[in-house]
This record gives structure tokens, sequence and C-alpha cells, in this order.
């Protein structure tokens, strides 16, 4: 049987809650909400140590922070060791704050525990800016408001009336709401903000893909179809005329060197549709071998962690220019690339075993100047080292995912 229109609408819009919060952006709430949990840990371990009261309550308030302790510990490993932390686990654990707070009241004897309702107000933030949907943030901030008013009203002393405590409970509540209220906005709005570049970034990995593949169809073909028109002519070629046989040489060289240039939005186009870097390095050093005839291969160490767009692209920049410097100055017979993926570094070497490069070689060109402010834009280095037996270009930059 169907659900009721209005039914279906909730359910979507508490659907929606869950779907909008991106991985990445997931990882980083779930690391500043691990942080502010430690933080009241220590809070309230100080304030059990600090001229204590020793009485029955103590040991329903040590369960609670051993429980608390324990499950903080458990999601900070999880976001530590690059597991998956999901909504699911973050509303697990909205839920035990809930109910550790809500116990420690009652322990301690309801609507009197100041401190305790306060840290209501963290757990009700949090749960506003992991779950973006309003129906399903003001949904929780009722059923909190709820258990604490009954909790107020039958717990200890319940509410003294002469004191007016139950103005005070109405305006505890109303402030709850406004603060879910207030967090909910501000997190709509960010949230937004950040769809609206991801759409416009998505749009721009579009228009890169649809060019690679134009150039791929339509300029290196061309180039590819002049390459072999040329290396058919300098095969039969009067071998007497050596002025038109160097000429001949000359045009072969530069339309490979074309070729060459043509191939970095082409193979790079395949980052933006998802290939992974050693997938889309492996492919380029077979190209780079088809073009040059110097022999490429790519060598890997250790497994490849999931890498944001930038990184792959700005790794396979300094690996092309690179393959570049080899193709073009180094009289290189063989080249190889390594990847090696660390715990907590990823390193990239371009190797060539060509006649090296001058000492002064960064003041020549903008090639090595570029490769180096791709690698510190990604918070990383490179290294060049090279002598007569060839040349090595090595980027480390840090693994997030470590």
């Amino acid at each position: 049987m169907a659900l009721p229109s209005t039914a279906a609408d909730v359910l979507a819009g508490l659907w929606e809650g869950f779907r909008e919060v991106g991985p990445d952006e997931l990882r980083y709430l779930a690391t500043r909400a691990v942080w502010v949990r430690w933080f009241i840990c220590a809070a309230c371990v100080f304030l059990l140590v600090y001229r204590p009261a020793f009485s029955s309550r103590y040991t329903g308030y040590i369960l609670c922070l051993i429980v608390l302790v324990g499950s903080n510990g458990f999601i900070h490993y999880r976001v530590r060791s690059g597991r998956d932390v999901t909504l699911k686990w973050m509303l697990v654990f909205s839920s035990l704050d809930f109910v550790l707070i809500t116990v420690a009241m009652v322990v301690g004897g309801g609507f009197s525990q100041v401190f305790f309702y306060l840290l209501y107000y963290p757990t009700l933030a949090w749960f506003a800016v992991f779950f973006s949907s309003f129906r399903l943030s003001f949904g929780w901030v009722t059923l909190v408001a709820v258990i604490y008013t009954i909790v107020s009203l039958t717990v200890g002393e319940g509410l003294d009336l002469e004191a007016r405590d139950d103005k005070q409970l109405i305006a505890r509540i109303v402030i709850m709401y406004a603060v879910v209220a207030a967090v909910s906005l501000v997190a709509r709005s960010e949230r937004i903000r950040r769809l609206e570049a991801v759409a416009r970034e998505r749009e721009l990995q579009r228009q890169r893909i649809e060019m690679s593949q134009t150039i791929h169809d339509t300029t290196a073909q061309s180039a590819y179809t002049l390459g072999l028109g040329l290396e058919d002519a300098i095969e039969k070629v009067d071998r007497s005329n050596p002025e038109l046989i160097g000429k001949l040489e000359a045009m072969w060289a530069l339309t490979r060197s074309t070729m060459w240039t043509l191939r970095h939005p082409i193979d790079g186009g395949q980052i933006f549709s998802g290939s992974t870097l050693s997938e889309v390095l492996a492919a380029h050093a077979d190209t780079f071998t088809v073009i040059t005839s110097i022999p490429a291969e790519l060598e890997l160490d250790g497994v490849e962690p999931p890498l944001s767009t930038i990184t792959r692209s700005l790794l396979f920049s300094i690996a092309h220019n690179a393959l570049t410097n080899a193709f073009r100055h180094s009289e290189a017979e063989c080249v190889t690339i390594s990847l090696e993926f660390g715990v907590d570094i990823l390193r990239m070497s371009v190797s060539d075993d060509g006649v090296g490069i001058p000492d002064n070689y960064a003041v020549h060109g903008h090639g090595f100047r570029n490769m180096r402010a791709d690698a510190e834009r990604m918070g990383g280095s490179l290294e060049v080292v090279s002598n007569g037996n060839g040349t090595t270009v090595c980027c480390t930059v840090p693994n997030a995912q470590g």
C-alpha cells in the first residue's frame, strides 16, 4: 500500500538530510566532533577530581564518563585509520550522547543539574550540522525537549514553582530550538554553497573531458597522420639529398614533439573521468613509448588510496613535464615512472638514463618551476637529482588518507 503523500514527503525530507553530506565533508566534521567530545571528557574528569564530594552519584557519573570515552575513542580510531565514517554512525553517537546526558541528569537529580543540561547544546548543534534537514533537526530537538521536560518534572524534587522553575524550563527549551535553528541555517547555507561549487567543478570536468576527446579526434589524429607521412617520406627520399633529409627529419621530430604535447590534455582528461593515477600514468607511459620510441614503464609500490581530482591532476602534470624533459633533452634510452604509496606520504619519481641536465637547469625555461609549484600546491616538495648517468625527478606529498 502506498504511503500518503504527506508521509512520503516527510520521509523524502528525512532521507535528504542523510544524503547531503559528502564523505570528505563528513570525515572533516567527524574529526571536529571527536575533538569537541574529548574536550568535554576532559572537563568532566576535571569536575570529578576537583574538590570531590563523594556520594552514590559518583558511580553513575563515572560509568557515563567511561562510556563517553570508550565511544569517542572508537569513532576517533575509525577516523584516524581511514575507515568509513557514515551518517548512520554519527546518528548512533548523537543518540548515545543524548542518552548519556539524560542519564547523568537523572543520576544528579533532574532539573537542578544545569551543567548536564548545557551539554545538550553541543549535541544538538552537531546534529544540526551533520543532518541539514530542518525536519530531521527539529524532530530531534523536539524529542530532546520532551525527554528533558519529563526528567525535570519527575526526577528529584521536580520543579519549584515558587522559584519560577517552570519559566526557566520553558526558556531552556526555547533556547534549544533557537540553537538548532541558527546552526541549521548556517550549515544549510554553507552546504548550498558547497554543492554549487561542486556543480561548477563537475561542469568544468565535463568540459575538460569533451575537450580532450575533441583534441584526440581532430588535432592529434591529424598530427599522427602527418607523422606517418613524414616517416614514409624519409624512408623513400633520395639519400643523395641530405638537405631535404635533414628538413624532413626536423619536421618529423617537431611532429613527434607536438604529438606528445597533445597527449597531456588527452590522457589528463581521463583523470576527470574518474581513472586512478596509476591507470592514467601506465597508459601515458605506453603512449610515450609509441611516440618517442623510448621505452617507458610504470612501477608500483603499495595500493593507491582514494586521491582527489586535484592531486591526481597535479601529479600527472609533474610526470608529463618530467617525461617531456627526458624526451627532448636527456637522450635517454629508457625511462621509469615509480609510484610509492606509503601510510603517510605518496612519492612519485620519473627517472631516465640520459646525459643529465646542467647545474643551472632551474633558470632555463618554466618546466621545473611549474613542477615545483605544483608540488608545493599539494603541500609537498620536488627534488631533482642529475648526473652523467641520468636524471631523477622526485615529488613527495602528504598522504591525506594516512
